[in-house]
């Protein structure tokens, strides 16, 4: 019993000493935040911030010894606002949603770099409990956060560029032509737009890995992969079809113009001396898109056209005729 005594005589001091100094107890503990606290009213006048707010005023070019108190937040936001700024006007908007609509609160994430570093805030506005005329702003750091999700962004996006390419060459793999080749083949359809493919074999290939090592056959590769992705056109897509084929995607290119290009990539392959190598050659089988084709309407009648130019000598470019009478040619050659 007097040991229960003398535990409520120590509770009913402790909590009469705090009493007594719970006000510079709560000052100090606000000012221990790192966050960035003002109390406003009704109006958007502010009667408190604390230390943190006022050291964020001095990295940001206010005075030393500036007094917040007496200031009008909304003006300040507003101000902004009419200044350009649109982070100032999303804030005063949401200020104005909590004290003059009765919203439950209001958030709203910035940047606020400095010379030095990022930074990102979020800045929340809420009602006061007990005290309905009065609102508490506070601006929590959360740059941590802001540059893990960055960085979660780049790794996404690596990721998904890692899906559609092919990991040996660098350009697109199967499954972004396919993908680019269908958007195209819409849009040619909808808007009446020429459409052309390349499709294009290294000659004799097989040569290269047996006499050479598969690592030689893979720089060959790379190397005419190199060749494509300099000589084509910004709107032009190529990627490695499979093996040693390539294909290229060609908007708003007619058959006469695929064709000279397919002609200059021809030149280019062949005149250039791949070490230890030597000279290599590529046949080229060149297609254009007609109304009612679909893609594996356009990609046979470009394969066809490859196999002529490989049944025809090689190192030279064919172009699609139509899909019967290509398909009747190739089935008398067989």
């Amino acid at each position: 019993m007097k040991r229960d005594l003398e535990e409520r005589h120590r509770q009913s001091q402790a909590e009469k000493s705090v009493g007594r100094q719970f006000p510079r107890l709560l000052r100090a503990t606000l000012d221990s935040l790192d966050s960035q606290i003002a109390l406003i009213d009704r109006a958007g006048v502010i009667h408190y911030v604390n230390k943190t707010w006022c050291e964020f005023g001095i990295e940001n070019g206010i005075p030393a010894g500036y007094s917040w108190i007496g200031v009008n937040y909304l003006v300040v936001c507003r101000s902004a606002g009419d200044r350009g700024d649109g982070d100032g006007r999303e804030v005063y908007e949401g200020i104005r949603s909590v004290v003059e609509s009765g919203a439950p609160f209001f958030q709203y994430e910035y940047p606020c770099h400095s010379p030095n570093e990022q930074r990102w805030f979020m800045m929340r506005i809420a009602p006061v409990l007990g005290a309905e005329d009065f609102f508490v702003i506070s601006h929590v750091v959360i740059t941590g956060r802001k540059l893990a999700e960055q960085r979660v962004e780049r790794l996404n996006e690596k990721l998904a560029l890692l899906a559609v390419t092919d990991k040996l060459t660098g350009l697109a793999n199967r499954m972004k032509l396919d993908e680019v080749l269908d958007n195209e083949i819409n849009r040619a359809d909808r808007y009446g737009k020429n459409l052309s493919l390349i499709l294009l074999d290294i000659d004799h290939f097989k040569e290269v890995n047996d006499n050479f090592g598969h690592s030689t056959g893979d720089a060959v590769l790379v190397r005419i992969a190199e060749i494509l992705r300099a000589n084509v056109r910004s709107s032009d897509l190529a990627g490695r079809w499979g093996g040693e084929e390539f294909l290229l995607i060609l908007p708003e290119c007619d058959m006469e113009d695929a064709a000279r290009m397919a002609e200059k990539l021809r030149l280019l392959i062949e005149n250039y001396n791949f070490v230890p190598v030597g000279r290599r050659t590529c046949s080229f089988g060149v297609a254009a898109y007609q109304a009612g084709h679909d893609r594996t309407t356009l990609l046979t009648l470009a394969d066809l056209a490859l196999y002529r130019a490989k049944n025809t000598g090689r190192n030279r470019v064919e172009i699609a005729a139509n899909l019967e009478s290509a398909v009747s040619h190739r089935d008398c050659n067989i």
